[in-house]
């Protein structure tokens, strides 16, 4: 396989074999061994997601912008996967597949045919039970490796970790019956160890294995359902009722978690242990101890044979909020709560999903956590049907994170249409405080795109809305949105007038997020009419608030704006250090616009220092993710500054195209 990802011409690996022989296994190895690629994305299809939803999935991990209609969807997937050297893992593809082998969503096929037709550095590698149907012109660029069980020796070697004893003509003689087949190999030592004790001896089967199971044939599939049928039924009622109950966990679990999905009997740490010496769970050792978790086979049939477990769910949802923290300063701090939003939803109880998801938005929101957020709200908006008047406004609330997180991504246009669903929700149901946000929302969208005036107007609505409500967070918002608009159009006072408005409302409610965001805007407008020293203090204040309260965004924006303050006075070393701490929050948090700015400006700053092929590399690469976001204004930016780089290189016919591309993008959108 090491072989195939270095070779040429392959550009797609597939690992077949039914369930349980590790082909999961074999190519996560492969995966965290593998260092020739800029950037691994693992995709497990888990469910029949639909081409849709996935390649949007898949372009946020990249990094890349979702095109606004789906039908360019796959071309947008297939030309991003060549802008690099990516590894791309599908799991469990044969989830996409029909009994009859055809595709549940054809674009997959498609996509595999373009991928496969195409000239790219990057590589899939595929996991599947079975191998899917390509035409016969596509088999140069595939190499395919159908996994069987294991040797005879490896075989045996394993029933000799398991503690089977007995001749080594029966020790291999059942390996052969097994097929090789690691899970099924120590499915049926587990059984012979719950019948005989801790030491067996291979003569226990006494016949054929798969007689008794009453199998005519070896068949891997029929052979461990009926395995796990006899190691089940070993088990006692308590560890039984247990197996079950722990189906219903996402993560890995320690005795704790496992204790509290059966309350009324005592687990410890033996009772999951005599389950993983049965293969029926996996044990891992951790930093804070022992967790376990199941092989995804056997999770499988479990769920499948479990029936109602709404009782268990709920006893889930009870144990992650005993161990939710009142405050969070990480992701980790707040995965209980993304656990009980997750155990709600299973029940089907929407509303107190949502309000979970009310409760961590802000917090993901600060830290850049826009996928998060998208992940979470995208299933209240597929699951969720709300039936009343309250509930549609909560479920307008949902529409507006998801188009808040893809606009705080740089996905200016798929924002506007969830702000613009949120507002006629809004609309529809008389919320006058929801249509002031949606219109405000919508404004900060058009404001990304560069469209300043339509971003004025919608701006203007949502203050006429909000003046008669007592929302005032919005209205703040409103205010800093005009700053900024008038700011892009170069009348600095009046956007520093709106800035100092919504300073005030911050500061009077307590909201310290807005309060930096305002200082910030103050900070680069003051840096726009050459106020320098006036501008850092602002910035600095900004700053100071959102290290104080881990705004990672609002730290972003600030040190980015500090760089530009220094790099006017000249001070260009100093830039350079605030643009590469900007830029490097930027790509932690996946912040597209942020990136592109912070790689202009360092571009601009080479420029100065006379570094131009330096210069020349950052402003490509802003330029090319500002194209790819759509983001009008940056686009604009960058090329002005590669005008200035090669005017300084003396390519002045260069110069002048790109400074005539930058003119023609600024007339476009109003940007004086």
């Amino acid at each position: 396989m090491q072989e195939w990802l270095q070779a040429d011409n392959v550009r797609l690996i597939g690992i077949t074999g039914t369930g349980g022989y590790g082909k999961s296994s074999l190519v996560a190895k492969v995966f965290a061994s593998t260092q020739s690629f800029e950037k691994q994305v693992w995709a497990t299809f888990s469910q029949n997601y639909p081409f849709a939803v996935w390649g949007r999935w898949l372009l946020e991990k990249l990094g890349k912008a979702t095109p606004e209609k789906e039908a360019d969807l796959l071309t947008a997937v297939c030309n991003n996967l060549r802008t690099g050297r990516y590894l791309l893992v599908l799991d469990n593809l044969e989830t996409l597949l029909e009994a009859n082998g055809e595709w549940h969503d054809k674009t997959y096929y498609d996509f595999l045919l373009r991928w496969l037709s195409s000239q790219t550095e990057s590589v899939i590698l595929v996991t599947s039970r079975e191998q899917p149907q390509l035409p016969p012109n596509s088999w140069n660029y595939c190499r395919w490796l159908p996994l069987k069980g294991l040797s005879t020796d490896a075989g045996v070697a394993l029933l000799e970790d398991l503690d089977i004893q007995g001749t080594d003509a029966e020790i291999r003689e059942f390996v052969k019956q097994a097929d090789g087949h690691p899970l099924l190999i120590k499915l049926v030592a587990g059984v012979l160890h719950a019948d005989e004790g801790d030491v067996v001896d291979i003569s226990a089967l006494r016949q054929n294995i798969f007689e008794i199971l009453g199998l005519h044939r070896y068949d891997s599939e029929a052979s461990i359902g009926k395995i796990l049928d006899a190691s089940i039924a070993r088990l006692t009622p308590k560890l039984q009722q247990l197996l079950f109950n722990l189906s219903v966990y996402r993560p890995a679990f320690n005795t704790t978690a496992a204790a509290a999905l059966l309350p009324e009997q005592e687990v410890t740490q033996a009772d999951l242990r005599g389950l993983v010496k049965r293969s029926l769970l996996q044990e891992n050792k951790i930093e804070s101890g022992w967790v376990f978790e199941f092989q995804p086979l056997i999770l499988a049939y479990l769920k499948q044979q479990a029936g109602d477990l709404t009782e268990v769910h709920e006893r889930a949802i009870t144990y992650y909020h005993s161990i939710a923290q009142e405050s969070a300063s990480t992701i980790e701090d707040i995965r209980p709560q993304l656990e009980i939003f997750h155990h709600h939803c299973e029940l089907k109880q929407y509303q107190q999903a949502n309000d979970i998801l009310d409760s961590c938005n802000e917090f993901l929101d600060l830290r850049g956590y826009y996928t998060t957020i998208i992940e979470l709200s995208s299933r209240l908006e597929k699951e969720w049907q709300p039936s009343n008047q309250d509930k549609n406004s909560e479920f307008a609330n949902v529409l507006t994170y998801l188009g808040s997180a893809y606009d705080s991504l740089g996905q200016d246009k798929i924002a506007i249409n969830y702000y613009q669903q949120s507002l006629a929700i809004a609309l529809e149901i008389g919320d006058r405080t929801g249509e002031g946000g949606s219109l405000c929302n919508l404004g900060s969208a058009y404001c990304s795109l560069g469209q300043y005036q339509q971003a004025i107007d919608y701006y203007q609505q949502a203050l006429i809305v909000l003046r008669e409500t007592d929302h005032h967070d919005f209205r703040a918002n409103s205010l800093i949105g005009l700053g900024n608009a008038y700011c892009s159009l170069g009348q600095y006072q009046k956007a520093i007038d709106y800035h100092q408005q919504s300073l005030a409302i911050f500061r009077e409610i307590g909201d310290r997020n807005g309060e930096a965001a305002s200082l910030n805007n103050l900070g680069n407008a003051y840096n726009f009419l050459g106020q320098y020293q006036i501008a850092i203090d602002y910035l600095q204040q900004s700053l100071a608030i959102s290290l104080e309260i881990g705004g990672r965004g609002g730290e972003a924006n600030s040190l980015n704006n500090l760089g530009n303050a220094y790099n006017s006075l000249g001070q260009y070393q100093m830039a350079i250090d605030y643009y590469q701490q900007s830029l490097a929050i930027s790509l932690e948090i996946g912040d597209r616009i942020g990136e592109a700015g912070s790689l202009n400006n360092l571009g601009s700053t080479y420029d100065s220092l006379r570094q131009y092929q330096i210069a020349i590399d950052y402003l490509q690469q802003s330029l090319a993710i500002s194209l790819e976001i759509g983001g009008r204004g940056g686009e604009a930016n960058s090329l002005n500054n590669l005008g200035n780089a090669y005017n300084s290189l003396g390519q002045y016919q260069m110069a002048i195209d790109y400074y005539q591309q930058s003119l023609a993008i600024s007339l476009e959108i109003g940007d004086r």
